[in-house]
């Protein structure tokens, strides 16, 4: 029966509503038929990457992974020569590209082991233990790994998105590269993740710009680039993780929730990145300041940077930042109000920076609670140098009473000449500040 039926009366072809929905429900059946097909190898390569291989030795376990991922170009030759289908062409090479680093990652275990010796840190892991390799079968693996990285990526992002091949296998070459490199200490490891994010983020960044790159093609592309940087976040976590460790991943999860996400939805999601990355932010200072606490002795040096994080969030947010600079202007002057009932060292000079400083904000942002804060924070600091005053006037009382009479006459005259001028600036001050938040 044809899709389409001749309508006498308006001398057209129409589209038979039959034929339509069944080839709608045909369509629905194989979109989920592929959805289940790669849930079930994606599950089974976990499965076997976790404990289907506890009796194998370690050369058999890459080339088993390496077996598993020709068998997935094969699958996609196969759809797209012998079945003349390119859809599951694309899935199967799509697949075969997310593997090779898993393969690669492998080929690092092996080659960290070999340089580091009994140096190495083993893990608890016998699925992560790569010993006694010997290092042709090293070499081997790695000019396999190489030349398999290089074809089959060619062919899957060729497939997924053609435009920007160049753009994207620079991107999963450079990941891989640094997914490679026999590192495993606490600084090393975290530079690593801190270079790799940026470089990554900006070629995202870059390819965004292609509409191609926004279809369910270009985003699988974009998400395969990003998995050498994923396993290598993994990965180190499976190591005793280091004070640097902790703050970089912390900073990674607040640029993300913070501003990243922002370009990908305008969902709810944007609130809960954005609180994700609040807390990751202020988690990051508590870690840092409790591994420094000999070099902050106390809550005042704690709390007065987290006040700075709120101010500099507040810029970044996308939902309430009058609230971020509400809050770290009231913690920044209970801080103030604290130091200078404590006489803390500096605490003057401390309050009369901070209370400038909130003034301005507040001025900027047209926000009142800013603005206030900042002039509490100032008059705290001058009426703690008002003490001073008062011992030079117990001193010489008569000498201070000429001083403060004279201030007072003149204050007089000058109030006397412009107290129209002045009435109308305060009434207009008044004004403004009630339009303010």
């Amino acid at each position: 029966m044809s899709a389409y039926k001749f309508d006498s009366r308006t001398k057209t072809w129409i589209a038979n509503e039959t034929e339509v929905s069944n080839s709608s429900a045909t369509q629905d059946i194989i979109r989920y038929l592929r959805w289940a097909g790669t849930a079930m190898i994606v599950i089974s390569a976990i499965g076997f990457m976790l404990q289907g291989h506890a009796d194998l030795l370690p050369a058999y376990r890459y080339w088993l992974g390496l077996a598993f991922t020709f068998l997935l170009c094969l699958g996609g030759l196969i759809c797209a020569y012998g079945l003349k289908e390119t859809t599951g062409a694309r899935i199967f090479f799509a697949l075969g590209v997310a593997f090779l680093p898993v393969q690669v990652s492998q080929v690092s275990a092996m080659l960290y082991n070999f340089s580091q010796g009994d140096l190495a840190l083993q893990l608890p892991y016998s699925w992560l233990q790569f010993e006694q390799v010997q290092p042709s079968l090293i070499a081997i693996d790695l000019a396999i790994s190489a030349v398999l990285l290089v074809l089959v990526s060619y062919a899957g992002f060729s497939m997924l998105a053609r435009r920007q091949v160049k753009m994207l296998m620079i991107a999963m070459l450079l990941g891989n590269g640094y997914l490679l490199l026999p590192i495993r200490d606490g600084i090393g490891i975290p530079l690593m993740i801190v270079c790799l994010f940026f470089i990554l983020r900006a070629i995202e960044h870059r390819l965004r710009q292609d509409s191609a790159m926004q279809l369910y093609e270009g985003l699988a592309a974009r998400v395969l680039i990003s998995l050498p940087l994923l396993i290598l976040v993994g990965r180190s976590v499976l190591h005793p993780v280091s004070l640097v460790l902790s703050v970089v991943l912390a900073a990674i999860v607040a640029v993300i929730g913070i501003i990243d996400i922002k370009r990908y939805t305008d969902s709810s999601l944007v609130v809960v990145g954005q609180w994700f990355g609040t807390f990751a932010t202020l988690l990051a200072w508590l870690l840092v300041s409790n591994n420094w606490d000999d070099f902050i002795p106390t809550h005042y040096g704690l709390l007065l940077p987290m006040v700075l994080l709120l101010f500099v969030l507040s810029a970044f947010v996308e939902y309430y930042p009058t609230a971020y600079r509400g809050i770290g202007a009231c913690l920044a002057f209970g801080l103030m109000a604290g130091a200078l009932f404590n006489e803390q060292a500096f605490a003057p000079l401390l309050a009369l920076a901070t209370g400038v400083l909130l003034s301005l904000i507040g001025l900027r942002q047209r926000e009142k609670t800013p603005f206030f804060c900042g002039h509490l924070c100032f008059l705290g600091g001058i009426l703690f140098y008002c003490r001073y005053a008062i011992d030079a006037y117990q001193h010489a009382p008569w000498l201070s009473s000429i001083g403060l009479g004279l201030l007072v006459l003149l204050a007089a005259s000058y109030l006397e000449k412009r107290q129209q001028i002045i009435l109308r600036k305060v009434d207009a001050y008044w004004d403004e500040l009630k339009s303010w938040d």
